[in-house]
C-alpha cells in the first residue's frame, strides 16, 4: 500500500520560504558575532554579557510578542521579529567596532528580535497545518535549517577570512554582516505574504497554576536544569574553538563537521524517538556526559574538536526525546481555557532561567584573566557537561509515573478479560 502524498497549505509553504532566508542569515552569522566581540574587546567577559542580556529579555519578550499577536496578528509578531534582526546588523554596520563596547545593548536588542520571531513562528506553524501536516512540514524546515547550518558557516568563515587578509581589519565580518542585513530584507518582505488571525488572551496566571501538576512541573525543572548547560555552551565551544586556532576559516570548517553530525544524529533521533524514546534520552545524556570529561585535560585544539564533534553526534539523541517529553507533558494539561501558546511561555522562562544562571557562573569565572580562570573555566565546563544527568532522573520520574499508570491499565484490562472469559464459561456450562 502506497503512502498518500502530503499537501500542506500555501500559507505553511510560504512560511517555509521565509524561515528558510532567517536561517540562511543566522548561520551565516549568528556565531560569528560572538567572535567579533571576542576580536575587538579581547575579553569572554563582553560574549557572556551580551548572551546574558539576550536570555534575561527572551521571556518577557515572549509576553510582549503574545501581546502585540492578540491585538494585530501573528504574522505581524514575525515581521517585527525579521526587522530587528535587520536593524541589529544595520546598528553593527554603522556603528562598526564600537558595537563590541555596548554588549549589553547588542544583547537586549537580540533578545528582543528573537522572542518576537520564535513565538510568532512557533503559534505560525500550528496554525498553518493540521495534525497531518505538522511532521511534513517540520520534515521540511529541519531539512532547511540543517541545509543552512551546514552550508552557512564556512562560507562566512572563508570571506571573514579573505577580506580581512585583502583590505585589514575586520573588513570580513562587515562583509558577512552586510549580507545577513540583505537577507533579512529579503525575508521581510516575503513575509508580507503571511496572512494569520489575532491570538486569544494568553491568561498567563492560569499557566503558571498548571505548576501544581506535578509531572507538568518536573519537566519544566529538568528543561530548567538542561538550560544551565545551554546557555554557556551555545557559544562557549565556538569561541574556544577560534581561541585554540586563531582562524575564522578553521571555525567554519568545525562548524561544517557539528552542522554535518547534528544532522545525521537528527535524522536517526527522529526516526527511532517514537519506540525508543527513553532508551535515547539515557544513551545521549551519558555520551555528552563523557564528552565532558575532556574538560578534565589541559585545554588543546584536539580536545575542543573531539567535545564538539562528539557532543554534535550525541546531544540529539538527547534533546529530540526531551522535547517529546515537553510537548507530552504539555498535551496532559491542554484546555480549552488556557491556549497553548501561554504554555510555551512558562517553558521559555523556565528554560531561560537556566540559561541566566550558567551565563551567570560563567561570568564569575571569568572576571579576569588568569590560569586560575582558565582552571575554573575547564572545571566549569566538566560541570555543565553533567547537568543533563539530572534532567534525566526528573524525566525518569515523570516516565516511571507514565510506566505504572500504563501497567495499572493494562492490568485491569486484563482482570477485565478474565471476569468475561469467565463469566463466558459458566454462561455456556449446560444446566443440569
Amino acid at each position: 500500500m502506497h503512502r498518500q502524498p502530503f499537501s500542506l497549505p500555501t500559507m505553511a509553504w510560504w512560511l517555509l520560504v521565509v524561515s528558510g532566508f532567517f536561517h540562511l542569515s543566522i548561520g551565516l552569522s549568528n556565531t560569528f558575532v560572538n567572535i567579533f566581540l571576542f576580536k575587538v574587546d579581547h575579553s569572554f567577559a563582553a560574549i557572556a554579557w551580551y548572551n546574558l542580556l539576550v536570555f534575561i529579555s527572551l521571556p518577557f519578550t515572549f509576553v510582549l510578542a503574545a501581546w502585540m499577536s492578540r491585538k494585530t496578528s501573528t504574522a505581524m509578531a514575525l515581521r517585527i521579529g525579521i526587522i530587528l534582526h535587520a536593524v541589529f546588523y544595520a546598528v553593527t554596520l554603522m556603528v562598526g567596532e564600537q558595537a563590541a563596547h555596548i554588549p549589553e545593548l547588542l544583547g537586549l536588542l537580540t533578545g528582543v528580535a528573537e522572542g518576537f520571531y520564535w513565538l510568532a513562528f512557533d503559534v505560525l506553524s500550528i496554525e498553518y497545518t493540521d495534525k497531518k501536516g505538522h511532521e511534513p512540514f517540520f520534515g521540511i524546515f529541519g531539512v532547511l535549517t540543517s541545509v543552512a547550518n551546514v552550508v552557512a558557516p564556512p562560507v562566512a568563515g572563508l570571506l571573514i577570512s579573505r577580506e580581512d587578509a585583502f583590505f585589514g581589519g575586520l573588513t570580513g565580518y562587515h562583509v558577512v554582516f552586510g549580507i545577513s542585513f540583505v537577507l533579512f530584507i529579503a525575508a521581510t518582505l516575503l513575509s508580507f505574504r503571511l496572512h494569520s488571525q489575532a491570538l486569544p488572551d494568553l491568561r498567563l496566571l492560569s499557566g503558571f497554576r498548571a505548576l501544581q501538576r506535578r509531572p507538568w512541573r518536573r519537566i519544566l525543572i529538568a528543561s530548567s536544569l538542561y538550560g544551565i548547560r545551554e546557555g554557556v555552551f551555545m557559544f562557549l565551544i565556538g569561541l574556544l574553538v577560534y581561541v585554540a586556532t586563531g582562524s575564522e576559516m578553521k571555525l567554519g570548517e568545525f562548524l561544517l563537521l557539528q552542522g554535518a553530525l547534528s544532522f545525521a544524529a537528527f535524522f536517526f533521533a527522529g526516526r527511532f524517538s517514537g519506540r525508543f524514546r527513553w532508551r535515547l534520552l539515557v544513551a545521549g545524556a551519558i555520551g555528552m556526559a563523557c564528552a565532558a570529561c575532556l574538560f578534565l585535560l589541559p585545554i588543546r585544539p584536539w580536545t575542543i574538536i573531539l567535545y564538539g564533534c562528539v557532543t554534535s553526534a550525541t546531544l540529539p539523541f538527547f534533546l529530540v526525546p526531551l522535547q517529546g517529553y515537553v510537548y507530552d507533558a504539555m498535551d496532559d494539561i491542554a484546555g480549552h481555557d488556557v491556549p497553548s501558546t501561554t504554555h510555551i511561555v512558562v517553558r521559555e522562562w523556565f528554560e531561560n532561567a537556566g540559561r541566566i544562571v550558567g551565563t551567570i557562573l560563567f561570568i564569575s569565572i571569568c572576571r579576569h584573566s588568569s590560569p586560575q580562570a582558565v582552571r575554573g573555566l575547564s572545571i566549569l565546563s566538566f560541570g555543565l557537561g553533567l547537568v543533563q544527568l539530572a534532567t534525566v532522573a526528573l524525566v525518569w520520574q515523570v516516565e516511571r509515573r507514565v510506566f505504572r499508570r500504563r501497567s495499572g491499565t493494562f492490568a485491569a484490562s486484563l482482570g477485565e478479560d478474565e471476569q468475561s472469559e469467565s463469566l463466558a464459561k459458566r454462561r455456556a456450562r449446560p444446566t443440569s
